[in-house]
C-alpha cells in the first residue's frame, strides 16, 4: 500500500487532483457571478458543475496513465524512469496551485467587500422584489355600484407603478381576474409570476374616502408595508402618489443611486367630480360591447365638462367614442368626428400623456388606416410608458394588418407572459395562429378559451374558421351558432351552412346580416362571398367597406381573402389602403 501511495505521489496524481479541485472551484465562482449578471437559467450553472465533477476522475486517470515529457504527452509505461521529469512537473503544479489559490483569494475579497456595494444587481431587494401585481381594491362601501371607484383606484395605481422602468408590473386583465376571489396570495403570486402584491380596500361615503393599502411578499405571505388614508376626494391624487412612492421605498428600488419619486397626477384630473365620472367611464370602457361603450362615452363627456383642461379626460372620451363607432349599428360618422376632436384637444393640453397617443392610434388603425402615423403614435406611447401592454396589443394588430403574422405572434406571446390571464390577448393569438395555419395549436388554445370564458365574444367565431379549414364543418357550425356577437355569428352560419350544402340556411344568414347592418357590415359580407366563391361580389363589398370606413377592413390583407389574390379589384383595394406592398 505504501508503494502504491508512493507511486501516486511520483506520478503527481495528488498534485493534479488538488490543482483540478482548486481550478474547478474558481471556475464555479466566476461562472456563478457571470451567469447571475446575465440572468442565465439555473440549469446552465448546474450543467457546468456536473461536467467539472465528472471530469475529476478523468483527470486522475490521465495523471496516472500519462506523463508530460519534453517530446509531449506519452503513456507512463513508455517513459524511461531515468529520463522522467515528474519532479519538475510536480514543482510546476505546485506553482499553479499556489497561483490559482491567490487568484481565488483575491476574487473572494473583491466579491465580498467591493462588488456588494457597487453592484445593485447583487442586492436581493433590488432584483428579487421588482415584480408586482396590483389586485383590484375591495369595495367596502355599502353601495355595490361603487365598484367602479375601487377598480379605478387600483387601475390608476397600476399605471402609476408601470411608469417605473425598474418594475415589472403584471397586466391589468390578469390582476383583475382575481377580483372577488379569496385565494392565497402565494398562489396568486405563482399564477401571475410576481414576487409582491399590492392589495387594499376602499370605503367611499360622500366626498370622504378611506383607502387601506398593503404590500405583501408572495413567497411567505408576510407584509412589507401597510397604511390607511382618510381623505377627501380632492386629495385622492396625492393618496395614489403616496401609495406608489411607499411601494418604491419598501422595494428599495434604486435608479442611478436614488429611489425614483412618483408624482404624475399634476396633469391628471384635478376635480373630484370629474375624476369620479372618469372612473365610471373607464369601468364601462373595459367591459366592451355597444351598450357599455355608450355608457362609457356618457361618463367621459361628464368628465370633460367638469374638467375641460384635463387631457386624460379628453383622451378617455376619444377612446370611448371611437370604440363605440366601431361596434354600433348606427351611423358612426358623428361619433368618429367627436373622437378625433377629443384626441386633438387632449394633445393640445398635454403632449406627454401616453393615453393621448393611444387614443389617436386607436382611430388611425380602425378608421383612418394611416398605418405609419399609428405606428409612430404607438411608439411614442411606449416611450412615455415603457412596457404598456395596450400599446403593444395595438402594435400586434398593426402587424396583422400588414400581414406580418410571425411578428404579431411574437408580440402577443410576450404580452401573455406579462399578462397571463388576459383572455382577450389569447383570443388575438388564436386568430394569428389561424392565419399562420397552425391549426393544432389554434384548436387547443380556442377550446381552452371557450371553456374558461363561455361568453367571450369572437372566440368561437375564430375557432370555427380553424375547423372550417380542417374540413370539420359540423363543429364549425356548432361554434358559429353559439357565437355571442350577432354579426360574427351570422358570418359563421352563412359560411358553415354553405360548406355543409345547406344553401337555403346559408342564404338566410347572409340576408339577415344585410337587413340588420346594411353597408356597416360590408366587410363581413365580403368574407361570406369570398368563401362562397363569388369573388366579384366579395370585391364589390370590400369596395363598399372602404367607402364606409368599416373597421373590419384592417383584416383585408389576411388569409380570409387570399383566394382573391389574382383578382385585380382586390389588389386595387389593397393599394387604396396602403397595403399592396405588405
Amino acid at each position: 500500500m505504501r508503494n502504491f501511495t508512493k507511486e501516486l505521489s511520483r506520478r503527481n496524481v495528488f498534485r493534479v487532483g488538488i490543482a483540478y479541485i482548486v481550478v474547478s472551484w474558481l471556475i464555479a465562482q466566476v461562472a456563478e457571478l457571470a451567469f447571475a449578471s446575465f440572468d442565465a437559467p439555473d440549469w446552465v450553472l448546474k450543467t457546468i458543475l456536473l461536467i467539472l465533477v465528472l471530469g475529476f476522475p478523468l483527470a486522475l486517470f490521465f495523471a496516472w496513465a500519462f506523463e508530460l515529457t519534453p517530446e509531449g504527452l506519452k503513456k507512463e509505461k513508455e517513459v524511461d524512469r531515468s529520463q522522467s521529469i515528474t519532479t519538475k512537473t510536480g514543482r510546476k503544479l505546485d506553482f499553479i496551485i499556489i497561483g490559482v489559490l491567490a487568484v481565488g483569494l483575491l476574487f473572494v475579497v473583491v466579491d465580498n467587500y467591493f462588488l456588494d456595494d457597487s453592484m445593485p444587481a447583487r442586492e436581493e431587494s433590488a432584483t428579487e422584489l421588482r415584480s408586482i401585481a396590483v389586485l383590484p381594491f375591495v369595495n367596502m362601501s355599502n353601495d355595490p355600484d361603487q365598484d367602479y371607484f375601487s377598480d379605478g383606484i387600483s387601475e390608476e395605481l397600476l399605471n402609476l407603478l408601470a411608469k417605473i422602468p425598474a418594475f415589472k408590473v403584471a397586466g391589468r386583465t390578469s390582476s383583475f381576474a382575481f377580483k372577488g376571489r379569496s385565494e392565497d396570495l402565494r398562489l396568486i403570486g405563482d399564477s401571475l409570476g410576481v414576487e409582491t402584491i399590492l392589495e387594499g380596500s376602499v370605503r367611499k361615503s360622500g366626498d370622504r374616502v378611506r383607502i387601506t393599502a398593503q404590500l405583501v411578499k408572495t413567497d411567505d405571505g408576510f407584509h412589507l408595508w401597510s397604511e390607511t388614508y382618510d381623505r377627501t376626494l380632492d386629495d385622492i391624487f396625492a393618496v395614489q402618489d403616496d401609495i406608489a412612492n411607499s411601494v418604491v421605498r419598501e422595494l428599495k428600488v434604486t435608479l442611478l443611486g436614488e429611489a425614483p419619486q412618483v408624482a404624475v397626477h399634476e396633469r391628471g384630473i384635478n376635480n373630484a367630480d370629474a375624476y369620479n365620472a372618469y372612473l365610471r367611464g373607464l369601468f364601462f370602457l373595459n367591459q366592451s360591447g355597444p351598450d357599455n361603450l355608450a355608457k362609457a362615452a356618457k361618463y367621459m363627456e361628464q368628465a370633460v365638462e367638469l374638467a375641460p383642461e384635463s387631457a386624460l379626460a379628453w383622451a378617455g372620451l376619444s377612446r370611448a367614442k371611437a370604440d363605440y363607432a366601431g361596434q354600433t349599428s348606427d351611423d358612426p360618422a358623428e361619433d368618429l368626428a367627436l373622437a378625433r376632436e377629443a384626441a386633438k384637444r387632449a394633445l393640445m393640453l398635454d403632449d406627454s400623456l401616453p393615453e393621448v397617443y393611444l387614443a389617436i392610434a386607436n382611430y388611425e388603425l380602425s378608421f383612418d388606416w394611416n398605418w405609419d402615423s399609428a405606428e409612430k403614435n404607438l411608439e411614442r406611447a411606449l416611450e412615455l410608458r415603457p412596457g404598456d401592454l395596450t400599446a403593444q396589443l395595438e402594435q400586434s394588430n398593426l402587424l396583422v394588418t400588414r400581414g406580418r403574422f410571425d411578428d404579431a405572434r411574437r408580440t402577443l406571446q410576450h404580452i401573455i407572459r406579462e399578462d397571463p390571464l388576459n383572455y382577450r390577448v389569447q383570443r388575438s393569438l388564436l386568430s394569428v395562429l389561424y392565419f399562420l395555419k397552425e391549426y393544432d395549436e389554434a384548436v387547443q388554445l380556442g377550446e381552452r378559451l371557450i371553456e374558461q370564458d363561455s361568453a367571450m365574444p369572437f372566440a368561437r367565431g375564430w375557432l370555427a374558421w380553424v375547423y372550417l379549414d380542417q374540413g370539420n364543418y359540423q363543429r364549425a357550425l356548432e361554434l358559429g351558432a353559439a357565437e355571442p356577437v350577432i354579426f360574427s355569428r351570422l358570418v359563421n352560419l352563412a359560411v358553415a351552412h354553405n360548406a355543409l350544402g345547406n344553401h337555403e340556411e346559408a342564404l338566410a344568414a347572409q340576408q339577415t346580416l344585410l337587413e340588420e347592418y346594411g353597408d356597416l357590415a360590408s366587410f363581413q359580407q365580403a368574407i361570406i362571398f369570398a368563401s362562397w366563391g363569388d369573388y366579384d361580389k366579395s370585391v364589390e363589398y370590400l369596395e363598399r367597406g372602404f367607402e364606409v370606413r368599416d373597421p373590419g377592413m384592417g383584416l383585408v390583407n389576411t388569409p380570409l381573402f387570399h383566394v382573391l389574390n389574382d383578382h385585380p379589384g382586390y389588389q386595387a383595394v389593397l393599394a387604396k389602403m396602403g397595403l399592396a406592398d405588405d
